[in-house]
């Protein structure tokens, strides 16, 4: 067994005969997609002469997609598709054969509302499996915001404090007339930990009085400075 990132909410851990030869699960902030990283945080001049802020000073963005940890993928695995995607092939590309993708039957999603009708989803196999503190679960999603993947996997949430055996990912495939390898390392799945509890109901309302003169001052500070939400309003990472 390995533990990682030094604390007491999450760990990681695979079979002996594949630790140190897979790439390890890390922190979601080392993995922000190149789109993001390449973008400059301003461009041009607003009528007002401020420059004109893209979206690398949106930390919304950035929060989420350094949002907890991020499972790559372990091994290389080369995938072909057809014209509409309903035949896709893949053929791993490691000196052992992990067995990394596979594919799940179709009577699993054997309904008229399945919205990709031709194919049958994949199966990613994870080789780290996951425990957390009890009364805390995960969430498996896509990576967020890495925009243009050729997969998406499905979304899910596992009880982890309870459950310590392998998650795999159901995913979609995207680009038809694929011939390509996918590389180990790149990330997979995004997991973000989480307490349980049950939500309250949620009653929409009117917006008050009060509100609305919170939210005009959040206006005008933001329009008046740049940094407002970063710097005032932001909880410090």
């Amino acid at each position: 067994m390995k533990r990682f990132f030094g604390n007491d909410i999450i760990e990681f851990y695979t079979s002996d005969d594949l630790y140190g030869s897979i790439p390890e699960p890390v922190e979601a902030a080392k993995c922000v997609p190149d789109w993001f990283k390449k973008l400059k945080p301003f461009v041009g001049r607003s009528r007002e002469g401020f420059p004109e802020p893209t979206a690398k000073r949106c930390l919304p963005l950035l929060d989420a997609m350094t949002h907890g940890y991020i499972i790559p993928l372990q091994g290389d695995i080369h995938v072909i598709s057809n014209h509409d995607l309903s035949v896709i092939k893949a053929n791993e590309r490691n000196r052992d054969a992990l067995f990394l993708m596979d594919g799940h039957p179709s009577f699993q999603v054997d309904s008229a509302a399945w919205p990709v009708q031709k194919q049958h989803p994949l199966k990613f196999i994870n080789k780290w499996r996951i425990k957390t503190r009890p009364g805390w679960s995960v969430l498996f999603t896509a990576p967020l915001n890495h925009i243009g993947m050729p997969f998406t996997i499905l979304s899910g949430v596992v009880d982890s404090d309870k459950y310590h055996r392998e998650v795999n990912f159901p995913a979609i495939w995207h680009v038809p007339n694929y011939d390509g390898t996918l590389k180990a390392g790149m990330p997979l799945a995004q997991v973000i930990p989480f307490k349980r509890e049950k939500f309250p109901k949620a009653k929409p309302r009117v917006q008050n009085k009060k509100e609305r003169q919170h939210e005009e001052k959040l206006r005008v500070a933001m329009d008046s400075r740049h940094g407002a939400y970063t710097e005032e309003l932001r909880e410090k990472r």
